[in-house]
């Protein structure tokens, strides 16, 4: 196997990738290198491991954490100091903001926004039982900041989680959960029932880095 700083990784034409970097971070039993498309952004202190493939158009932020058998699709974004902790999925259109923990078993559908300090579980009982078991979110799911999504958990498609919500039973297509432990109620008709792809889709940088559009003229 090479040594952990030798380049293990495949990478896309016109990819800004800050100093302080690590594509394609050995580990004991990884056999491909870290694949990521073109007109990658990747900012300083991120470690993407061996073993993960990620789509055309990603941005991450500082400090970002993603472990070996990761998948995640084109035109996603992964704030600042973020933790993907391997053995996951994400669709196409993710938007994640910063200081979100996915643990492995974790599946994410297609165009989902999640907030700020949200943390997902995968096991019930740890450290007292064996069972791993991550949560599900369907297509255009929307969670607010500081949700904890428990072990298991289904989220169907176009619902909306509240700020703070504890999420520890499947939340039905199209319902709004809040609270602790979440209670459901169907989407007011002031949200609606899909996330706005003007929202999710473009890379933009609030400090002008970059401003894009070409998501308009991709099959979405």
């Amino acid at each position: 196997m090479p040594m952990p700083d030798e380049p293990f990784h495949e990478i896309g034409a016109h990819a800004q990738v800050d100093a302080g970097v690590i594509l394609g971070y050995r580990y004991p039993g990884d056999s491909q290198p870290a694949r990521i498309g073109a007109h990658a952004i990747i900012r300083s202190g991120s470690i993407i491991y061996a073993n993960t493939r990620i789509g055309r158009r990603f941005q991450c932020g500082h400090q970002v954490l993603i472990r070996g058998e990761v998948v995640i699709g084109d035109r996603c974004v992964v704030h600042h100091q973020c933790t993907l902790e391997g053995r996951l999925t994400i669709g196409n259109g993710v938007k994640i903001m910063a200081h979100v923990y996915v643990p492995s078993r974790t599946s994410i559908g297609n165009f989902v926004f999640i907030g700020p300090g949200t943390t997902f579980l995968n096991a019930k009982y740890p450290m007292r039982e064996g069972t791993v078991q991550g949560a599900t979110i369907e297509d255009h799911v929307c969670i607010g900041g500081g949700v904890t999504i428990c072990p298991g958990v289904r989220v169907g498609r176009g619902s909306f989680i509240a700020a703070g919500a504890v999420v520890n039973k499947d939340v039905p297509p199209g319902t709004l959960a809040m609270g602790v432990p979440a209670r459901h109620q169907p989407l007011p008709r002031n949200i609606p029932p899909e996330n706005l792809l003007e929202q999710l889709l473009p890379q933009t940088d609030l400090f002008g880095a970059q401003r894009d559009e070409s998501w308009r003229n991709e099959d979405f």
